[in-house]
């Protein structure tokens, strides 16, 4: 048998006439036309960008366009390059990535902010069309495919490293559990509302439409109007990615969507009234998704119906439940979250063991506390934290909300029916918006940021 250093996984398992993507945008590098793609003309496109590529040990993809992120992303592992995934595209990051990993390069398809000096090269600035290749390129397994950072919501980013077949592995796996059994054979046409560098984005839109018969758009809609033409033309079966907090706010547009076959949603609690509400908006089951950067999406639930979460196939609970494990991943990973289970396969979160606060003797969830606040009608968005303890005596909750014909009276009315006095948010700000990420997450800090310079005003 060989060992694992010899041996070589496919790069896709598909079918070399399937719809691969379906570009809208005007790229240079495909001739400035809205075309669909299919595998082979997809592979081709790949092997043409990879024998074009810098010298280099590490590939900074910073393409907005989800397509030539995907082309990108492909194309360095033929290289033999690893992708390195910033949370960002700001000169800063770039700045700190090129620290850190000094033999890397920019990709990119015509960005502003890029860092002088650093070695770039921009997509958009080559022709990538011609004959089509049936020659599925293969990758060492071992290979570090790419490096993707935490989001830093509980501290400061951390590298997690991610080998071919870690990234083949639980790709078979998540759409087996997200899609169904019959992910191989029916053809389904999908629009992700979240960037691909992220790893919900990049499990969904990058990953299973390598290992699955998913033919993605190049689309990435904001505004609930926007959304609703994306999906329009889209063929039947169609598939919405996205996540909680875009959720609310297509629910709530009063905006009319094309019927969905499936959400699929990720990277924020959510909440029960929610799913059932996206479920009638688009005509479709809407599919909870658990999991983390560490490992990647791990457990799935119909949220519209149970609270209950079943772990995918391939991965199990141990130690007590507080780690997982599975033979594709480098080693087996704590979970940031407590968790009870009765049959080992299907569990409940309880929330972070962070999440607990204790004010006055009395203890009180910060989890439940955002229930309440996103459960509020005229809530658009919202988070109740606890700041850093500061001179005062009791640190208390904070609450930031976003709201529509809702005051902050209102607000207090509302949590005063449900909360000991001792948890009511002290100080209970409105704003405009939340500093959220590209895939909706609050890092800690930058949400900090933003509420001493609201309190600083």
């Amino acid at each position: 048998m060989r060992t694992a250093e010899l041996e070589y996984l496919p790069l896709l398992e598909r079918r070399g006439d399937d719809c691969f993507a379906r570009v809208s945008t005007l790229l240079p590098a495909l001739g400035l036309q809205p075309t669909a793609v299919s595998v082979d003309e997809f592979i081709g496109q790949v092997k043409r960008l990879a024998a074009r590529l810098p010298e280099a040990g590490y590939t900074i993809n910073l393409c907005d366009n989800r397509y030539l992120f995907t082309l990108g992303f492909c194309a360095a592992l033929v290289r033999g390059q690893t992708n390195l995934l910033p949370q960002n595209r700001a000169p800063a990051t770039q700045t700190l990535l090129r620290e850190q990993y000094p033999n890397s390069y920019v990709l990119h398809a015509g960005l502003d902010n890029l860092i002088t000096p650093c070695p770039a090269f921009n997509l958009n600035q080559i022709d990538l069309r011609g004959e089509p290749e049936c020659d599925v390129p293969h990758i060492a397994a071992s290979q570090l495919a790419a490096i993707a950072f935490t989001s830093g919501s509980t501290g400061q980013p951390k590298a997690n490293l991610k080998p071919w077949h870690t990234f083949v592995t639980s790709s078979r796996m998540n759409a087996q559990a997200m899609l169904g059994d019959d992910y191989r054979e029916q053809l389904r046409f999908a629009l992700a509302t979240v960037p691909a560098q992220h790893m919900w984005g990049l499990e969904t839109s990058l990953l299973l439409p390598l290992f699955s018969r998913l033919c993605i758009s190049d689309a990435r809609p904001l505004f609930p109007l926007d959304v609703a033409q994306a999906l329009q033309p889209l063929p039947a079966p169609r598939l919405l990615i996205s996540t909680p907090v875009h959720l609310r706010a297509l629910v709530h547009s009063g905006v009319a969507m094309p019927p969905v076959k499936q959400i699929l949603c990720a990277t924020a609690p959510l909440s029960q009234d929610l799913a059932q509400a996206a479920e009638s908006c688009f005509a479709g089951e809407l599919i909870e998704v658990y999991g983390c950067s560490e490992v990647g999406s791990m457990a799935r639930r119909r949220s519209a119906q149970t609270d209950l979460w079943q772990l995918f196939d391939g991965l199990e609970l141990a130690q007590d439940l507080s780690v997982i494990r599975g033979s594709h991943l480098p080693q087996e990973q704590p979970l940031q979250d407590r968790i009870e289970t009765a049959d080992g396969r299907h569990f409940r979160l309880l929330g972070r063991s962070d999440d607990m606060i204790e004010i006055a003797g009395k203890r009180g969830s910060l989890v439940e506390m955002n229930k309440l606040l996103l459960a509020t009608p005229g809530v658009v968005d919202g988070v109740v934290f606890m700041p850093d303890a500061g001179q005062q005596t009791v640190t208390r909750p904070v609450a930031l909300v976003v709201g529509t014909d809702i005051t902050k009276q209102q607000l207090s009315a509302r949590f005063a029916a449900h909360l000991d006095p001792v948890f009511m948010p002290r100080p209970l700000l409105m704003v405009d918006a939340l500093p959220r990420e590209e895939n909706g997450k609050l890092p800690r800090a930058k949400l900090l940021a933003f509420y001493h310079k609201l309190r600083n005003k």
